[in-house]
């Protein structure tokens, strides 16, 4: 898998703990999604571009909250949920319950709409 990032920041960015450092504007192509950058996005300073080799599954109804992802789920640690190029945080906007494989979206601020796309981002095993 391979997600582009960019520098959101008019100033060099600093990603602690994983060697990425961004020049303003500057586009960079991880393998994964780190905690800290997960951080960094959610935080509005860096965004997802591009991605590729992800699965992602499409809202079909306004308020829509239940959903069966497209993949066993590994747990947490070792996927990222993004839903409009934000990480979402597990337990506080999501939750899955791994036995049936399906998803819960639990945000109540953030109401999912017809269209959207929820995208799954795997770790690198």
């Amino acid at each position: 898998m391979s997600v582009v990032v960019k520098n959101e920041m008019t100033t060099v960015l600093d990603v602690p703990g994983t060697g990425l450092v961004f020049q303003p504007d500057q586009e960079i192509t991880v393998s994964y999604i780190t905690a800290p950058l997960a951080d960094a996005i959610q935080k509005g300073y860096v965004s997802v571009v591009s991605q590729s080799d992800s699965d992602s599954v499409t809202v079909e109804d306004d308020r829509q909250t239940e959903f069966d992802l497209p993949f066993a789920w590994p747990g947490p640690d070792a996927c990222h949920v993004m839903v409009g190029g934000l990480v979402q945080t597990y337990g506080t906007d999501y939750e899955v319950d791994a036995e049936a494989n399906t998803m819960t979206w639990l945000d109540e601020e953030i109401e999912l709409e017809e269209g959207d796309v929820i995208t799954f981002i795997r770790r690198a095993e």
